[in-house]
């Protein structure tokens, strides 16, 4: 018996070239390798998406990276379940056909309101919050009856792409997404415009799925494979989004003398200037009259406007034997550092830098011991340069702040020491008042 292959352009005279093309194209994401390439674009981008917004969220507990983190996290979660179902099943250790159908349904419809929430939600509101609980709560109920009633008709060889089955999971997911866009266009929050398109991408392969497994009914098996296509946009599009986002918190200093001859290699899509958090954290450094808490809200506004991992506020004893640590903030982990004494002779660099009342870089590779014997104190895992800057006298005390290991692959530049030195007279009259009030 000789079998024959019809040649691809018989295949397009019998069918068509479009049915061609569409077919290449679902089998691209529903047969490995190229599943397994869905399977990795899709978490590689949940887990960036994931790692910036939750590094934010620990910089500052109080902004939206939070819930963007839990989104994102959530969302990353359900993939990686719904991945190692697959590849058991795949060596028979699970029942693929009962398990995978339902679980991919509604894993993807509990993913599109994760991120709807993401968007919408406000933080003070909890409106939000109650929607999404009670969502994810019917929709974990609606998946155990989806497979009890999936395992009842298992065995009569359907495919679950052409059944009811599969309807009873879309149509919802049809109005989850367009409740999401029109609230979107509604409400108009911060990156509306690229959350409208994921959602309308959504729904674009939503509706294909729906066209072609219940009428041309080309789509076999289980695998919504135009939801799949959308897929491998929406999830980049949405790292995407908390990327412009982390952006916004960089403060652009630009010379204008030299803006003529500068030629960025990537353009932020944010103007220059001091982003909502940077505003708000040096604002509350003037707020508080406790002494412990000023230096924590100083700590946090520097930080915060040098895009710092830490800021620590330093003191030279008046007999010029020591100097000790005030106190400090870590915006990495978002915790107070706690004070600490050293040696003039282990400090040399901040107590010359504090004594000649001047600024000054600290690097790792003329500075190790010194640096080393910080970050040892204030618990960092690795050496990181740091600026300085002396503060005027305040009552014959002398102090100075200093910023230890910039958030970003980027060293210290000149820009980052002008705005440390501008810096320091507002931290002076901050710690003379707390100082004053305390002598009270």
């Amino acid at each position: 018996m000789v079998t024959y292959t019809l040649p691809y352009d018989a295949i397009i005279a019998i069918h068509g070239s479009i049915m061609f093309i569409l077919n290449q194209a679902i089998a691209l994401v529903s047969v490995p390798p190229g599943s397994f390439i869905y399977h990795i674009v899709g978490l590689f981008a949940l887990e960036a998406a994931f790692a910036m917004s939750f590094s934010q969220y620990r910089r500052a507990p109080e902004s939206e990276f939070g819930r963007f983190a839990l989104a994102a996290g959530a969302a990353l979660c359900l993939r990686v379940v719904l991945v190692i179902l697959a590849v058991l099943s795949i060596f028979g250790f699970v029942n693929g056909s009962l398990l995978l159908p339902p679980l991919d349904r509604a894993f993807a419809l509990s993913i599109f309101l994760l991120l709807g929430w993401a968007f919408l939600s406000r933080s003070n509101d909890i409106t939000g919050d109650v929607v999404l609980s009670i969502g994810l709560i019917m929709i974990a109920i609606g998946t155990v009856i989806a497979l009890v009633l999936w395992s009842n008709v298992i065995t009569s060889g359907i495919s679950y792409n052409n059944s009811t089955h599969d309807l009873l999971w879309a149509a919802p997911q049809v109005g989850l997404l367009l409740g999401i866009i029109v609230m979107l266009l509604w409400r108009r929050p911060e990156d509306w415009d690229l959350g409208f398109g994921i959602f309308v991408l959504a729904l674009l392969g939503t509706l294909l799925h729906l066209g072609f497994s219940l009428n041309t009914q080309m789509l076999s098996g289980h695998i919504s494979a135009f939801t799949r296509m959308t897929d491998l946009a929406i999830f980049p599009m949405f790292a995407l989004v908390i990327y412009r986002r982390v952006l916004r918190l960089t403060v652009v200093i630009v010379d204008a003398d030299e803006s003529s001859s500068f030629m960025p290699l990537l353009e932020s899509p944010v103007d220059p200037g001091l982003s909502p958090q940077i505003a708000k954290a040096l604002a509350a450094i003037g707020v508080e009259t406790d002494k412990s808490a000023a230096i924590e809200s100083i700590s946090r506004g520097a930080g915060t406007a040098l895009g710092a991992e830490m800021a620590i506020i330093w003191e030279l004893a008046s007999d010029n034997l020591s100097i000790r640590c005030l106190g400090g903030y870590d915006l990495l982990r978002s915790r107070k550092v706690v004070g600490f004494t050293l040696p003039v002779n282990t400090a040399d660099s901040i107590r010359s830098t504090i004594l000649s009342a001047s600024y000054r870089r600290l690097d790792p590779s003329t500075d190790e011991a010194e640096i080393r014997l910080i970050t040892d104190q204030v618990g960092m895992q690795y050496l990181a340069p740091a600026l300085m800057a002396t503060l005027p006298s305040v009552r014959e005390q002398r102090y100075a702040v200093m910023v230890l290991s910039p958030d970003s692959l980027a060293d210290w530049n000149e820009d980052a020491g002008q705005l440390l030195l501008a810096l320091v007279d507002p931290i002076a009259r901050v710690l003379d008042n707390v100082t004053s009030e305390g002598d009270c």
